[in-house]
């Protein structure tokens, strides 16, 4: 029963971060084309939100948010950011 009740609670955690970090109209309609490139978006560091890729991604990581206006390096992308745990 405990392997059951954590099991739920990791799943509503999730659940519940996957709804903050898509609340951007532009993010969501990422979300609706296409999964695999929902996955490889980079997490906000500021506010915990899926970012945009920005001039510099490839060599620097650095991207921008829709929803608080950061600019800067990312830290994690989306799959990476779900796998570790990162939003509990």
């Amino acid at each position: 029963m405990i392997i059951s009740d954590s099991f739920q609670r990791d799943h509503m955690l999730r659940e519940k971060f996957m709804a903050h970090s898509t609340e951007s109209p532009l993010i969501r309609l990422y979300a609706r084309m296409d999964r695999e490139r929902l996955l490889s978006l980079p997490i906000c560091p500021k506010c915990e939100r899926l970012g945009l890729r920005d001039k510099g991604w490839i060599a620097q990581k650095i991207m921008t948010c829709p929803h608080c206006g950061y600019h800067g390096k990312a830290t994690h992308q989306m799959s990476a950011y779900l796998n570790e745990g990162c939003y509990k």
